[in-house]
């Protein structure tokens, strides 16, 4: 169910966007962390059904998905996901669908260690973010 509401919060702030600078989006392209494990199809569905009177109305919803690189603040060790992967498959079996990484991203330095020291104090760009807008 985050979809909907990720796909509301986009729709809302772009719309803003574009009635104060009185234009219509055509597309929009949005990249998302691969830990969020969003289901980009429910996305979509979420963003074609409230996008109706907006100013998005006749928008094409783009979604890449994005693996990040990790470096640890404590240790200096940089690392790529699939050194992480085996720790947020182990979270997600522990939650379940609705696990806190789908929902905050950034909350990653809470349940993941570095690979090589063990410490928390990570960092990674996690943000969903939106990269561009086309419009007419």
């Amino acid at each position: 169910m985050h979809e909907w509401s990720l796909a509301l919060s986009v729709i809302q702030t772009v719309d803003k966007w574009a009635r104060e600078h009185n234009v219509e989006v055509r597309k929009i392209s949005l990249s998302v962390p691969i830990v969020s494990q969003l289901d980009i199809s429910i996305l979509r569905e979420a963003f074609d059904m409230l996008k109706k009177e907006s100013r998005l109305e006749k928008a094409e919803l783009e979604v890449k998905v994005r693996t990040p690189r990790y470096r640890c603040r404590a240790c200096g060790y940089m690392f790529g996901h699939e050194e992480v992967a085996s720790q947020i498959e182990a979270l997600v079996g522990k939650y379940g669908e609705e696990y806190p990484l789908h929902l905050v991203p950034e909350l990653l330095p809470a349940f993941v260690k570095c690979p090589k020291c063990g410490s928390h104090d990570i960092e990674a760009d996690l943000s969903i973010q939106v990269e561009q807008i086309e419009t007419v």
